[in-house]
């Protein structure tokens, strides 16, 4: 009779840590929602971030749950050492990303700061004093289009498109030409005449 109740006492206890832990989780995912949800309502989020995020949310607490409870219940000696190798596949995973965010992050840098714009001719100058360039067609997350007139001796050729990654602009000195007359930021500057 005592190794029945002492296997109903484990039972008990393994039972009333499982119920802790998705309460708990229970309380941090609606404490998490909440949260998200104040802050697209204060304007502080845009309405698809917030769905990524409110996603994001709701599948990260499920599987850390599920993870904890396997943990509790023994299923597997160790739930961390899977945590583990999934975080470390997640950093494998960024630096083979790297490029792609650098890419991306000089797109948004580009577009606020507007070195050039649609129209512009662009160069970008080696030290050397060589260079490549050509006029901005298009500027997406991963590059600048630029269009490239043909050669003096087939005028009859089209344009060629370079592609060129958006975060050369921020490693390479670079040479433009702009049509765009940018005297709203110039007269922002200029103190004010008396």
């Amino acid at each position: 009779m005592s190794d029945y109740l002492r296997i109903l006492n484990t039972f008990a206890h393994e039972l009333a840590a499982s119920v802790i832990i998705i309460v708990v989780a229970l309380l941090l995912s609606r404490m998490l929602r909440r949260l998200i949800v104040r802050l697209h309502e204060s304007e502080h989020l845009a309405p698809i971030m917030a769905r990524r995020l409110q996603t994001f949310r709701r599948w990260t607490i499920l599987v850390v749950t599920i993870l904890i409870l396997m943990q509790a219940f023994g299923v597997f000696g160790n739930a961390w050492a899977l945590i583990s190798t999934g975080l470390a596949a997640m950093a494998l995973g960024f630096v083979a990303a790297w490029s792609m965010l650098s890419n991306a992050t000089a797109a948004l840098l580009l577009l606020t700061f507007r070195p050039f714009r649609l129209g512009d001719t662009v160069e970008l100058v080696e030290p050397a004093g060589t260079g490549v360039g050509g006029r901005v067609v298009d500027i997406n997350l991963m590059y600048t289009i630029l269009s490239v007139p043909p050669a003096e001796k087939e005028p009859t050729e089209a344009p060629q498109l370079l592609h060129i990654p958006n975060n050369l602009f921020f490693q390479k000195i670079v040479r433009t030409r702009s049509t765009h007359t940018r005297g709203s930021k110039a007269s922002f500057f200029t103190p004010p005449e008396r």
